[in-house]
């Protein structure tokens, strides 16, 4: 989603968001770059949803470990423990973002 030109791959996935604001803005909004720091329950919300937009990138910067306060509010976080047992709450969050679209460029 970095190009000048939304592909017919963008617009399909994007399809929605453009009938409501347009080919040019979603245009603006596949080349914004997001950094996002800490991950508590309402920021996975938004991240989800900027992810689904079709923002351009999404970096991610917590690198708690993931407990079970954690777990038990953030929604993207997987409840095996062997998923994310030594990852940290920025590496977990990032693998399950990168599911939601996978055109945006997710990373820690």
């Amino acid at each position: 989603m970095n190009g000048e030109e939304l592909t017919e791959q963008e617009i399909a996935l994007c399809y929605s968001q453009i009938r409501v604001w347009g080919a040019d803005a979603q245009r603006r909004l596949s080349k914004s770059r997001i950094l996002v720091y800490g991950m508590k329950g309402t920021v996975a919300e938004f991240c989800k949803n900027i992810v689904l937009a079709g923002v351009g990138s999404v970096t991610l910067v917590d690198d708690r470990a993931v407990t079970q306060e954690a777990l038990s509010a953030n929604f993207l976080i997987l409840p095996d423990e062997n998923l994310y047992t030594g990852n940290t709450l920025a590496e977990v969050c990032c693998v399950s973002l990168k599911e939601f679209n996978p055109m945006v460029h997710v990373s820690v």
